[in-house]
């Protein structure tokens, strides 16, 4: 049975307090099948993410530098 959403940070609150505690399997799993269930893994796609948004940075900033040439 799936609950209904909270509305509150009080609801959210009261149900993490009465979860189950988490298993060994309880990990995050990107879209592409990787499994964050390690320090480093979660840093090397921390890594990823700064390089990505860097990169869209850049690349959003490239037109505004050629129009003041």
């Amino acid at each position: 049975m799936a609950l209904p959403r909270a509305k509150t940070a009080e609801e959210v609150i009261e149900r993490m307090r009465r979860a189950a505690p988490s298993t060994p399997d309880d990990v995050t799993i990107l879209w592409d099948g990787r499994r964050l269930d390690s320090r480093e893994a979660v840093m090397e796609w921390l890594a990823e993410v700064d390089a990505k948004r860097a990169e869209q940075a850049a690349s959003a900033d490239a037109p505004a530098r050629r129009s003041r040439s």
